[in-house]
């Protein structure tokens, strides 16, 4: 019978802990820097109810990319957005072989329910991401509640072709 209870507890506290934060996007932008190589064709957020706000993203690449470098940094919204903790890059050809990077491990965990961007390189061709959206339970981390900015900067033969940055607010009510 405790035990029962217990586990009934343990359920109740699940539940209200995942009612109680708000984990969504407020922004979105993307920019092709090189036009002839990468076309962005849809890059916008979608409001499907006050707490979840999906993220829809469709590039087309003209050429096929054979190497992809992408450099990942945080930012914190205090006066401005500030570096908050991570500043790191990988190589995504190889990443998507064997996963190194507990960063991009992350990051990739949070949408790859959503894309098409599962193989490894060249990458040609449509690359979708269709109504991806935050679920706290992936994140990994424990975020102090506040506005961020997840600024990604991708690069081939060491010239910039695209960056997506994404805003979000993590609000933990308890």
């Amino acid at each position: 019978m405790q035990r029962r209870f217990f586990v009934c507890g343990i359920l109740l506290i699940w539940i209200s802990y995942n009612e109680s934060v708000v984990f969504k996007f407020t922004n979105a932008v993307c920019e092709s820097y090189n036009k002839s190589w990468i076309i962005i064709n849809q890059c916008r957020l979608r409001a499907i109810n006050r707490n979840k706000t999906v993220f829809n993203l469709r590039v087309t690449a003209l050429h096929p990319i054979e190497k992809a470098m992408v450099e990942f940094q945080v930012f914190k919204r205090e006066n401005g957005y500030k570096p908050w903790l991570v500043k790191t890059s990988w190589d995504a050809c190889l990443f998507l072989k064997r996963a190194y990077n507990p960063f991009a491990i992350m990051l990739y965990r949070m949408f790859r329910d959503f894309t098409n961007i599962n193989h490894t390189c060249p990458f040609v061709g449509d690359l979708i991401v269709k109504g991806c959206y935050l679920r706290p339970e992936l994140l990994g981390l424990v975020l102090p509640t506040g506005d961020y900015l997840v600024a990604t900067s991708w690069f081939t033969e060491n010239k910039k072709f695209l960056i997506i940055n994404a805003h979000f607010k993590f609000t933990e009510d308890l």
